[in-house]
């Protein structure tokens, strides 16, 4: 009767327990697959976020790579932004901004899986890049290794001058107006009134390398670094508006600040590189000229920066330099300056048309962060 009783009352246990079991066992595979669901969206996520730096430091370093003329002429504040797209989906928004005379600062934001909700990441970087450009020491407004003829009303003066309108220009000291080679004297028509600072027999002018390097460059590395090819008889004008400059082969910046003056392209100096003879009839620019060749001035022609020439230099008209002028004179050419032609040396002129071509590199000390 009792044994009856308990097998009676022990009835269905086993299925309590079997439910109880298979409920363990449901919040334990629930567990199992949140957790791994978790990890995996926390893989993916991660996966995500490396990929938008990569993206973000892809944007970054290139910027070093695709440097140009312009964006080293960019005003203290100024800033350059670009999209680079690295495939489809992911892209990277840089912004270069100068910080001062040599430093820019150079943020990336990457972005990937732009469009998907579940997937979209972004990432900031920043680098601190220092700009150095080539020093050159001109030692008077006209170097010459040939014969120089100075005629007509022609000018030149050693004394530092700044450009019409340029402003934030340091002080600098006076030099000659004509540094020649030893054993050619120039030939002055009015001496007193034409070359303001006299003339210098300069003893570094007599090595057969000379004005073949410039502080750590070279005249090859100079012309590897021209941003235009100069055509023959080419008449250069600056073609922007207040904010922008429109880059082409006749546009060599503007020098003048005058209130025509295209101000989008005030802070272009470019390398403008002539693999032969160069004729100008008119027009206006300002940075890095170089002619592997013979240089005729005709005309009207304003320029502010360095020329270089490796053959002849004739200048007549009304030309007018603020900067320096070096004419190696190869294979005997002379130098010859008549009409009204000016040429006045700017120390001013000069850093910034050198600036213009300068080399971006990382600084050293933490040049690059992550933001975000």
């Amino acid at each position: 009767m009792n044994a009856q009783r308990l097998v009676r009352e022990r009835r269905g246990s086993a299925l309590m327990f079997v439910i109880i079991a298979m409920v363990l066992l449901a919040v334990l595979s629930l567990s199992a697959i949140m957790g791994t669901m978790h990890e995996f969206k926390a893989g993916r996520n991660m996966l995500s976020q490396q990929r938008a730096l990569t993206i973000a430091e892809y944007g970054l370093n290139g910027q070093l790579e695709n440097w140009t003329a312009a964006r080293s002429a960019l005003a203290v504040g100024g800033i350059d932004s670009s999209n680079v797209v690295v495939t489809a989906g992911d892209t990277a928004k840089v912004a270069v901004m100068r910080l001062n005379a040599t430093t820019f600062l150079v943020s990336s934001l990457g972005r990937s899986s732009v469009g998907n909700g579940q997937l979209e990441s972004q990432r900031q970087v920043s680098m601190l890049v220092r700009v150095a450009g080539s020093a050159l020491m001109a030692g008077s407004v006209l170097t010459s290794l040939g014969e120089v003829e100075i005629g007509g009303s022609s000018s030149l003066t050693g004394k530092n001058t700044t450009p019409p309108g340029w402003l934030a220009c340091a002080s600098a000291r006076d030099t000659f107006a004509i540094s020649y080679k030893p054993g050619e004297t120039p030939e002055v028509k009015k001496e007193e009134s034409q070359v303001v600072g006299g003339t210098y027999a300069d003893p570094s002018l007599s090595d057969k390398n000379a004005l073949t390097t410039f502080g750590t460059e070279s005249w090859e590395s100079l012309v590897a670094r021209a941003t235009i090819k100069a055509s023959d008889k080419v008449k250069p004008s600056p073609v922007g508006s207040e904010k922008t400059c429109t880059y082409s082969a006749s546009n060599w910046g503007e020098p003048s600040r005058s209130k025509s003056a295209v101000v989008g392209c005030q802070n272009y100096f470019p390398v403008i590189y002539s693999a032969g003879d160069l004729d100008l009839t008119s027009g206006s620019g300002q940075g890095l000229l170089i002619v592997d060749g013979r240089l005729r001035i005709r005309g009207n022609f304003v320029f502010a920066g360095v020329i270089l020439v490796r053959d002849e230099f004739e200048a007549e008209g009304t030309m007018e330099l603020y900067g320096a002028l070096v004419s190696r004179n190869e294979d005997g050419g002379d130098t010859k300056i008549s009409g009204n032609a000016s040429l006045n040396y700017s120390a001013c002129a000069i850093d910034k048309a050198m600036g213009g071509q300068s080399v971006p590199s990382r600084s050293k000390h933490r040049s690059w962060v992550q933001l975000f």
